[in-house]
Order: structure tokens, then sequence, then C-alpha cells
């Protein structure tokens, strides 16, 4: 009999389908170190309680079981037919427990639910809650707001926003701007953007909502770049153009521990052009000059935040006001991937990629070398 250990190896491995290995292990690792409810709490649209989507969603969450994860899930949230959603909650539990995921029905109107909801994911189990009587019982506003989830995801058929056949990645909920017109959302995902209007404010600053398909949901949990559309509030990015404003010890910290590893002593003695930094320092971006051009030594979200989005916020914060800059990464670098969606040019040298965006082609050679050859920030491990 393999041991929990093996399991959890193998399991990793799989998800390597969704992603790379490394990213994989990084967010199951952040998802571990939460408290058991507050990992997801899942809405799920009874269009996905039908093959091909139910056993995708099935096979899914008997992977999140294996690693240990307990999302909370919830028939009913976005309808009233109290039949429909009887039927579709049963139907999820016995596909539950045929997987052999230990599960626990409870109704949203059910006496002592939170403290019910907590015993039983605490103990293991998945918590399917039934929603037919918001009257009397918890609304998806109340679970929300009683829980405090780090995510809370909607899984609809759509799997996210589209924009000319693109995915809409990131949606920032104080920007109604920045919302897909309504006339392009299908009536479930009106749904979503209004119960998602209706939760900010609600619930903890550091939740995200996704709209995701079960097709796609571990490519949403476990990788930088998701798979389906995440609604926001914008993290609130200050701009600096040196370090006398900051604590530096502050400062050394959040990126030391975002990298896990020291800074050299003399790296925040080194001339800047800019500094970005996300107002509760979780995350930031560094500019300064390098071969005559701007270069972003460094870009960093902390690891309690990454999949919030904050790393989108800073990025768009350093694009505006430095529209032309260059960067590297070490190969094996689990940000790469997203780095390959922002750039406009990628080289390979030696140990490093270098990335750049708005140069000119008779700049890329040297912005190339300069990267290459700088210095190291941190110290040797």
């Amino acid at each position: 009999m393999p041991n929990n250990d093996s399991v959890r190896e193998t399991v990793m491995r799989s998800l390597v389908a969704v992603g790379s290995e490394r990213e994989a292990s990084f967010y199951a690792d952040i998802f571990q170190n939460l408290p058991p409810e507050q990992f997801a709490l899942i809405t799920i649209d009874p269009r996905c309680l039908k093959n091909p989507l139910l056993e995708a969603l099935i096979s899914d969450l008997k992977i999140l079981s294996i690693l240990g994860l307990t999302p909370i899930l919830v028939v009913g949230a976005l309808h009233t037919d109290k039949s429909s959603v009887r039927f579709h909650t049963e139907r999820l539990c016995k596909e539950l427990e045929n997987a052999k995921i230990r599960t626990t029905k409870l109704n949203c109107a059910s006496y002592q639910l939170m403290s019910d909801v907590r015993r039983k994911v605490q103990a293991g189990r998945f918590v399917v809650l039934e929603m037919t009587d918001t009257d009397r019982g918890l609304d998806l506003k109340q679970l929300a707001k009683r829980l405090n989830p780090a995510k809370i995801i909607f899984l609809q058929p759509s799997g996210g926003f589209r924009i000319d056949g693109k995915r809409v990645a990131v949606v920032n909920v104080d920007m109604t701007s920045s919302f897909p017109a309504k006339d392009t959302l299908s009536k479930g995902q009106r749904k979503f953007v209004d119960m998602v209007k209706d939760l900010v404010g609600e619930t903890q600053q550091a939740c995200t909502y996704v709209i995701v398909s079960p097709l796609n949901l571990l490519s949403e949990l476990f990788t930088i770049t998701g798979a389906g559309t995440m609604l926001r509030r914008g993290a609130r990015i200050k701009c600096y153009d040196s370090y006398k404003e900051l604590d530096a010890l502050v400062l050394k910290q959040a990126i030391e521990t975002s990298f896990g590893r020291k800074l050299l002593p003399e790296f925040l003695s080194r001339p800047i052009t800019r500094l970005y930094l996300e107002e509760n320092n979780r995350g930031g971006a560094i500019v300064s000059e390098l071969g005559g051009l701007p270069y972003l030594s460094k870009f960093w979200v902390a690891q309690e935040a990454q999949g919030e989005g904050i790393a989108h916020d800073i990025w768009q914060a350093l694009c505006d006001k430095t529209p032309v800059f260059f960067w590297r990464s070490r190969n094996d670098n689990a940000f790469n991937t997203w780095y390959m969606k922002m750039c406009e040019g990628m080289q390979v040298s030696g140990d490093w990629r270098v990335f750049w965006i708005g140069l000119e082609a008779p700049e890329i050679p040297d912005a190339i070398r300069a990267a290459t050859n700088s210095p190291q920030d941190f110290e040797k491990q």
C-alpha cells in the first residue's frame, strides 16, 4: 500500500499536465497552509453536473482530496428552483461518494451550520451545501463573510469572459470600465458579475472571485496564469523615485521572503529610477538603469499573495510609467510562463532568460549582454 507521501508525489507529477510541477507544488503548499475551511468556496452551476463536465469535476475534486484540500461546495446559490437544487445536490454527493471522497451534505438553513461546516472540513470531509431557503438560511454573501475564503470560485460551462475570442484573465471590480460589455455576457455570467459586486466588501481584501469551467479547475488553481476569469479588487500601488521614504528593513525582508534568498548588503545602496510598491508591501517592482536603458532589476509578489492578481496590478503600473524596459530571469523560474505572456521578446543567454518590452531592434543585443553580465543581487546559497 503506497504511503501518503508517495500518493501526493504521484498526484503532483500528474499536475504537470496543467502547468509545471514546481508551480503546482508551490500553490499546493500555499493552500495547505490555510485553515481548511478557507481554501475555496465553490459555487456550482447545475449545468456542470452533467457529463462530461461532471466527470471532469469529480476527477479534479478527487485530486484535491488526495492533496488534503477540502473546498466547500455550494449548489443553489444562483438558482431558485428548490426541486432542481435538491436533485443536483443529491447527484453531486452520490458521485463524490462513488469516487471515495468523504462527503457531508448540509442545508444552509441548518442549525449551527458554521460550526458543523468547520468541524467536518477540519476532519478532512468535503462539505456540500444545499441552498434551498435563503429566507431562513445563509445565502452566499453571508457564507463568504463568515468563512472568509481565499477564493470564491463559480463553476460555469462558459469558463470565463472572452473578448474577440480571447480569454479575459483579470477584471478589476473597482473599475466598471474594465468589465466586458453586458450584451457579450451570458445570463449566468451576468449573475456572476452581479453576485461579485454584491460580495465585494463583505469578505477579506485578499479574497478573489473566479469564473472557470470544471474542465480547467486545476489549471486555475495550480498555475500562475490561471484558466478562467478572475474578478478582484485592484491593489493600491504606490510609486517612489528612491528608498528615502521607506523602511529599508521592511522592504528588504519583503523581497527576501518572496525570493527565499538573502540580498547582498549593498543592494539597497544601488541607485534606482523608480520603485512600484503595493501599499502593504506584498509585492513590488524596482527599475534601475543598465546599459543606458531602463532595467527591471526586481519584480516580486509575496508568497501568500500569489494568485490574487497583485502581479497584474504592479505590472500595469510599471508599464504605464515605464513603457520601455528589459529584465532577466533564471531559466528555472516558475514565473517564466507568465513573463512569456507579458514580454515582446525573449532570448536565452546562459543561465538566464532575457525579456524585453518596447526595445528597438538595435538595442536588443546590448540589452541581452548587459542583463547577462549584470552583477548578482543575492548572496550565494
